[in-house]
């Protein structure tokens, strides 16, 4: 599609509106966010407190205590009337309250650090190119689709992109093909594009060894 569809990397870059040395204006990120969205990945589903509530009443040692703190309390009141009747069942389901408080609570820490987590192996600090032909340090987050970014030996790909030019370069797709091999990665030309070389760079891939820069071509999901 590179050389077929667009005739080239350079007119590629052209039709994005890239320069081959100092990448995009900085005043048109706005723009290209609107157009194709953030470089943002939606983070796992945080359960709410009332899921982590209701969890609770799938065990069924506390569908038991449940029942037997409704049973207790309904013959109980009809047996001995309020308020005598109604303290073994009230102490029942205080029982099943410290059990549902203290399991709730523990889980609801472990949901809020979990997110942290996610949040803090997202970010990463990329290197690109913006109205200049040095680079500047943002965050991966912020990338868009036209940016030329640098990249170098044991970073991740930050999106997806297509490699403008190298050298010696590898990646590991591992994470997202399961595959421990490493792959080259070359510039694609009218010469070579035909010769099973691949300069397609997979956002979360890590590159093993070399350097160059990437321009990209989809952010996000």
């Amino acid at each position: 599609m590179i050389i077929e569809d667009f005739g080239s990397i350079d007119e590629l870059m052209e039709k994005l509106q890239t320069k081959q040395k100092t990448g995009i204006s900085p005043n048109d990120v706005e723009r290209r966010k609107k157009a194709f969205g953030p470089n943002f990945f939606p983070p796992p589903h945080i359960k709410s407190l009332y899921e982590l509530v209701m969890e609770n009443f799938e065990d069924k040692i506390n569908l038991m205590l449940l029942a037997a703190c409704i049973v207790s309390l309904i013959i109980g009141y009809i047996n001995e009337g309020f308020p005598e009747g109604m303290i073994e069942g009230t102490s029942i389901a205080f029982a099943l309250l410290i059990i549902v408080v203290v399991n709730s609570g523990n889980n609801w820490i472990s949901e809020r650090r979990l997110a942290k987590l996610v949040k803090l192996s997202n970010q990463q600090d990329v290197a690109v190119y913006r109205d200049s032909d040095k680079t500047v340090t943002i965050d991966g987050e912020d990338l868009v689709v036209g940016d030329l970014f640098h990249f170098e030996q044991g970073m991740k790909i930050p999106a997806d992109a297509i490699m403008v030019d190298g050298q010696d370069v590898t990646c590991v797709e591992g994470e997202l093909t399961g595959e421990p091999d490493a792959w080259e990665k070359v510039r694609i030309t009218k010469d070579n594009y035909k010769d099973g070389y691949t300069g397609t760079l997979l956002a979360k891939s890590t590159v093993q060894s070399g350097f160059g820069t990437a321009l990209v071509m989809a952010v996000g999901p």
